[in-house]
């Protein structure tokens, strides 16, 4: 950070950015609150569509911000929402084995006889650890969605 022309500008590898802001740690708030803006602004559904935008903020990084929480609420909402896969083609025996496997993974669940902390399975039912799985009456909810598709 130095201070140039405008009280300062902040350089972070080839993006610089400038604020007259009282000192430093304030010029650094100031130009992460314009970065934040500009992520959530070019989020929104109207924005320009540019090569290289900007992933939504975290909630983290946003709460420090409430005044863009309240600006770009709708913004942050539907980044809240967990992004959907298109499901691939399969055949209808394909299509009703994954559905009985659905079931039956659902009622052993139910039963307590599959957790999702049981070793390979809870590999399996939670990526890895990555996602805390699903419980089995979502998993029964998640067979009676595909089956009204």
């Amino acid at each position: 950070m130095t201070n140039h022309g405008r009280k300062w500008r902040v350089s972070l590898g080839e993006d610089h950015s400038f604020s007259d802001a009282a000192d430093p740690q304030a010029a650094l708030r100031d130009v992460h609150h314009a970065a934040v803006n500009n992520a959530l602004y070019l989020n929104q559904a109207d924005a320009p569509d540019i090569p290289n935008k900007p992933s939504i903020p975290s909630p983290q990084i946003v709460c420090a911000y409430p005044d863009l929480e309240e600006l770009y609420a709708d913004v942050l909402k539907a980044g809240m929402r967990e992004p959907s896969i298109p499901l691939p083609q399969v055949s209808k025996v394909e299509f009703d084995a994954l559905i009985a496997s659905l079931r039956l993974l659902s009622a052993g669940m139910s039963g307590g006889l599959v957790r999702a902390d049981d070793g390979d399975i809870g590999a399996i039912l939670t990526d890895s650890g990555t996602h805390g799985g699903l419980s089995a009456d979502e998993v029964d909810s998640l067979c009676e969605r595909i089956l009204f598709m």
